[in-house]
């Protein structure tokens, strides 16, 4: 969802602990509760993200230290693994760091770097390709492991039990350009939760994303804290995250040859899953699904896990731009 405190970016310019209010000796506690668990070389992660604080431990653990509010759930990151193996880190919880809210949780180093360092490095119109393809089989892994809808009662989190009510907030209080969709989108809602429900990583963006530094390929994914159970085609938002990229003043552009990428998405994604291929009803209501997704990810404001308000122009003008970006299709 959308966040004014850079939440897309994975560096927040407000330090961690500082946000969360706690002293800056806080840190060295932290960094004292690996060492007594961990010989080796500890370092900081060179990037921290908005929600938790992280160590690497030689080169193979990734320590975590996250506030209640943004606790790891390891029944979801175990079904994270189960789903999509290697590219969802095994995560152990190791307790909470005395004296304060926050709570540890060591999790396998994914190889590779974050597609926001490789951008930095390099601009392969070729590994682009190869991203789309790699977020098409992750489609796939998800669709084969789908659940019906009738069987997650209880096991619905907040966006997936609040979909039509989110829908409605958007068709009433959207900037009135992006009303339309929000209200057609609505019309269609019980087609699309009616679809297989997957397993949705919960913040697809660039810091999150780890590939192979030669190749472009995807290599596996960060921060499981916000996946859920969803109806399939509402995790494809994240395509459009591979389209294109912000430029130096900040706004999303898409790259010269997005609607190539996006023809080579939609061209794997039917070759991996055939019963899409034989029902064009059932693809138009998944690219609904997927401009619900654009919705929910750039439509709701984060602030700070609430969850509950509808981005504003002059508030939340990133996010808005996004929307005009990724809806103009």
């Amino acid at each position: 969802m959308a966040n004014s405190s850079s939440h897309d970016s994975g560096v927040c310019s407000m330090p961690f602990f500082d946000r969360c209010k706690l002293p800056a000796t806080v840190k060295d506690d932290c960094d004292a509760f690996v060492r007594s668990r961990y010989s080796g070389s500890i370092r900081s992660a060179p990037f921290q993200g908005y929600c938790s604080y992280t160590l690497f431990v030689g080169e193979e653990t990734a320590v975590q230290f996250r506030p209640f509010a943004y606790k790891l759930d390891i029944g979801m990151t175990r079904t994270a693994c189960n789903i999509f193996k290697r590219l969802a880190p095994e995560t152990e919880y190791l307790g909470q760091l005395e004296g304060t809210d926050l709570h540890a949780f060591s999790m396998r180093k994914l190889p590779g770097v974050s597609l926001a360092d490789y951008r930095a490095m390099s601009s392969k119109t070729s590994a682009r390709e190869q991203m789309v393809r790699d977020f098409a089989q992750l489609q796939a892994l998800a669709w084969r492991k789908a659940r019906r809808v009738e069987d997650l009662l209880g096991e619905k989190r907040t966006v997936g039990s609040s979909l039509t009510l989110r829908l409605e907030l958007m068709s009433a209080s959207l900037p009135i350009r992006f009303r339309g969709t929000a209200s057609s989108i609505l019309d269609d809602i019980s087609e699309i939760e009616a679809l297989p429900w997957c397993f949705t990583h919960g913040d697809f963006l660039a810091a999150n994303i780890m590939v192979n530094p030669y190749s472009g390929r995807l290599t596996g994914l960060l921060d499981w804290a916000e996946a859920e159970w969803l109806p399939f085609g509402i995790g494809m938002y994240g395509l459009e995250e591979l389209l294109g990229e912000d430029n130096q003043s900040g706004r999303f552009v898409y790259y010269s040859e997005a609607t190539q990428l996006r023809n080579i998405f939609w061209e794997q994604l039917l070759l991996l899953i055939p019963e899409l291929d034989r029902s064009s009803k059932t693809v138009a209501i998944v690219k609904k699904a997927q401009q619900l997704g654009v919705l929910l990810w750039h439509g709701i404001a984060f602030d700070d896990g609430n969850l509950n308000r509808v981005v504003e122009e002059g508030r939340d003008d990133r996010e808005i731009q996004r929307l005009t970006v990724f809806l103009s299709l």
